[in-house]
């Protein structure tokens, strides 16, 4: 299989998404990507084609005569592929939904009672082939399916229909096999085989055409949202409360783990009557405040109505919580609570106050609706509290918002299931703000004061119009963005020096980008994955600088590459045996070739091909069905690749210590990180962390600041892999909105503290 090094790469804008993408750019992009899609799939659907030579070996039922007629029509199959793929791309992008096409791929029914006890075996196989591909790819597609509907919105229906999708591939093999080879038993097999050997293939597409997709700007923190989702979160989130208050009904009180955490806490009891008592009081200093004095009227006039009489049943709730929030709930509790109960004069409030509010409101929180609405906001401060990306000063800041988050969330639902609703903005906004805060002292005090005295004045004037949180983001963004400009001018010269010395290395830049969408979702031994990002790379970069980009010999030693790859994985097969027995002489003839022409030392390309043949030996001793462990086996794949996101999924949900990324993870994290990214580089004088500010357009480069660019840090991505893998670079952060995390972190802790939550999730 040959492949052309990238011709150009757009640098990922930050600031201006799809939503600036015009029409015919945006289709421009999309036939790009499909161009990538087909001349892969061909590609993969060709190379399993050539070793399906042992496709009959265990299906004695089919005759010589079908098996003379498949090995004679496999050239027409892969013609009739590329037919049937262009043709489901034009309908999508001229409107047409994509509609059933695999009736036999997941068959119930009366057709099920006609097949053959084999038919049925190998129907089954189909199913399970199918379920394992749709699992294998089930993160890049999401995050590919996201970016297809931001370049083609289709405003008549929420389902996204993305063209090249699982689905879309599913139907173009399962089509053209039937269409040729009208004997089930054939097509069956043929299935069955193309499915499971193009399942990592496909996963490279969706790489590959996700990072084409976030180099150009379209949603370039997308895959990073999909890590964190859980996957117990619907897919519209208008379905969220009823997801949680099942998930809730299961898991017991939403507050359970917050019961007794630390000594010395107000009793339960004690903490809901105090707060009663508080929402039914005004706050301190209350009477000293200057009441406008009524304007005079005409007797002809409107009466003045109390704008709580338009909330109906929830007004009761929402004037009590209009009293506490203008109280200091930490402090004017436990005085309550020294005062009216005796409770020792040292005692503490819980840092969250919500579950005991949600009680203490009583039945003026009547509605089951509104007190899932009063979990689920319970649940998101107990993810605030946890969250490590946050400094511990801004965590008792961003605490001071709990009761007006939760009048909001009662006021207006759609804060669950509208990102733009004003009170979530600034409850995200004030997050964002405050990772990294803990670099720069200077920065760290302004962003305090100013955030403790929007949440004042918030507290003060929020009556029943959510649309006064957007005076309190007015005041965050002035802050951020003085922080912004400051870090955007010491930036500059790192910023310059880098691009410039990406600018010598372009030619270089281009090989390794590719080689590195080669090795991407793969798990490649480290001694191969070394192998290629070193001298196979200086090797590739002197052949194109030789002989162009399209030349023959740069086409051989891409070849070579691909070869090499798939001469370690394990084979399983006949066909994958007889292969590589005839590839490796070749293979090995081509690798000393290009360590010669690097004038590579002769004990170190001997140590790499000794390495080599122990690898090919493990290759084809591959251990019984069902193991795990075997480099490229199809059992540990799927698994291998769930293996790789953990890591930053882990750290997302803001309940584990940031932790080593396992080499393969962090190989194919580095080359897709999203701007914006916050990583932690420890060092003798402390942790600092730091967010990508800047990545060139062949990333040969990434730059790194602090708040304000108090510090910066410039890494090549080889010295970012290795510091990840070894600990003194951890990531911190992801550019996901809390709110986000907060939901997929309470949702993933309920389904596991209750007893089949998955299946009530969904």
């Amino acid at each position: 299989m040959t492949e052309s090094f990238p011709t150009s790469r757009a640098s990922a804008d930050v600031a201006g998404g799809a939503h600036r993408l015009g029409t015919a750019e945006s289709r421009a992009l999309l036939r790009e990507c499909f161009l990538q899609y087909r001349g892969r799939l061909l590609d993969m659907a060709r190379s399993s084609l050539d070793l399906c030579t042992d496709l009959f070996e265990h299906v004695p039922q089919i005759s010589d005569a079908a098996a003379q007629n498949f090995r004679g029509k496999r050239g027409e199959w892969l013609e009739r592929l590329g037919t049937t793929i262009d043709e489901m791309y034009e309908n999508r992008i001229a409107g047409h939904r994509r509609k059933g096409r695999r009736p036999d791929a997941t068959a119930q029914g009366l057709g099920v009672k006609m097949l053959t006890d084999v038919d049925h075996a190998k129907q089954e196989a189909i199913t399970h082939a199918t379920l394992e591909f749709r699992r294998f790819v089930r993160l890049e597609s999401a995050a590919l399916d996201q970016r297809f509907a931001a370049l083609m919105p289709d405003r008549t229906s929420h389902e996204i229909d993305n063209p090249f999708s699982p689905d879309y591939v599913l139907d173009a093999i399962g089509v053209t096999s039937r269409a040729l080879y009208p004997e089930a038993l054939v097509w069956r097999s043929l299935m069955e085989r193309l499915i499971v050997d193009m399942t990592p293939g496909v996963n490279k597409i969706y790489i590959a055409l996700n990072r084409f997709l976030a180099d150009h700007g379209v949603l370039p923190e997308i895959n990073a949202a999909m890590r964190a989702r859980s996957e117990y979160r619907p897919d519209e989130d208008a379905e969220l409360l009823p997801v949680f208050k099942r998930l809730l009904a299961h898991a017991g009180d939403a507050d359970a783990p917050q019961a007794g955490v630390e000594r010395g806490t107000l009793p339960r009891s004690t903490l809901v009557a105090s707060l009663a008592a508080l929402a039914k009081s005004a706050p301190p200093g209350a009477g000293e405040r200057t009441v406008p004095a009524p304007k005079a009227r005409s007797d002809d006039a409107f009466p003045d109505l109390d704008p709580l009489l338009a909330l109906g049943g929830v007004a009761g709730s929402i004037k009590q919580l209009t009293a506490l929030q203008r109280h200091d709930l930490g402090r004017d509790v436990v005085d309550e609570a020294v005062r009216a109960y005796g409770a020792p004069p040292d005692a503490r409030a819980p840092r969250n106050l919500v579950p005991a509010v949600r009680d203490a409101l009583g039945e003026a929180l009547a509605g089951a609706g509104d007190r899932t609405a009063a979990d689920v906001v319970a649940l998101i401060f107990d993810y605030v509290y946890r969250d490590v990306s946050l400094p511990e000063r801004m965590r008792g800041v961003i605490g001071r918002l709990q009761v007006p988050i939760l009048k909001a969330a009662l006021l207006d639902p759609s804060f669950f299931h509208d990102a733009r609703n004003p009170a979530r903005c600034f409850l995200d906004e004030l997050a964002a703000a405050s990772v990294g805060a803990s670099g720069d002292p200077s920065y760290a005090e302004a962003l305090e004061i100013v955030a403790t005295d929007a949440i004042d004045t918030l507290c003060e004037r929020f009556e029943i119009d959510v649309a006064v949180f957007d005076a309190a983001r007015a005041a965050l963004a002035n802050v951020v963005e003085g922080e912004r400009r400051k870090a955007t001018a010491a930036l500059t010269p790192a910023i310059a020096a880098a691009a410039a010395a990406e600018k010598v290395e372009a030619e270089r830049g281009q090989v390794r980008s590719t080689v590195r969408d080669k090795l991407a979702g793969l798990d490649v031994p480290g001694a191969v994955r070394a192998f290629a990002e070193t001298i196979w790379t200086d090797h590739l970069t002197q052949q194109m600088k030789q002989h162009g980009e399209h030349n023959v010999a740069t086409a051989e030693a891409l070849r070579t590459l691909d070869d090499l790859v798939w001469s370690v994985a394990a084979k399983e097969r006949t066909g994958q045996k007889q292969r590589l027995a005839k590839m490796i002489p070749g293979l090995v003839l081509a690798v000393r070739k290009g360590c010669a022409a690097q004038e590579v030392p002769a004990e170190r390309s001997k140590a790499f091909l000794d390495e080599l043949y122990q690898l090919h030996i493990a290759a084809i001793k591959v251990p019984a069905a069902g193991a795990v462990g075997v480099p490229g086996s199809a059992a540990a794949a799927p698994a291998r690749h769930a293996e790789a996101a953990a890591p930053a999924a882990a750290d997302l949900a803001g309940t584990q210590p940031r932790t080593r990324m396992l080499l393969s993870a962090a190989h194919d994290f580095v080359a897709e990180m999203a701007p914006g990214t916050w990583l932690e580089f420890r060092s003798d004088a402390g942790p600092i962390p730091a967010r990508l500010a800047w990545t060139g357009t062949l990333r040969m480069r990434y730059v790194f600041a602090s708040r304000s660019g108090a510090h910066t840090f410039v890494r090549a991505p080889e010295e970012l892999v290795h510091a990840l893998v070894s600990g003194p670079v951890a990531l911190l952060l992801e550019p996901v909105p809390l709110f986000d995390r907060a939901i997929s972190g309470a949702l993933n802790v309920l389904a596991a503290r209750s007893s089949g939550g998955g299946a009530q999730a969904h």
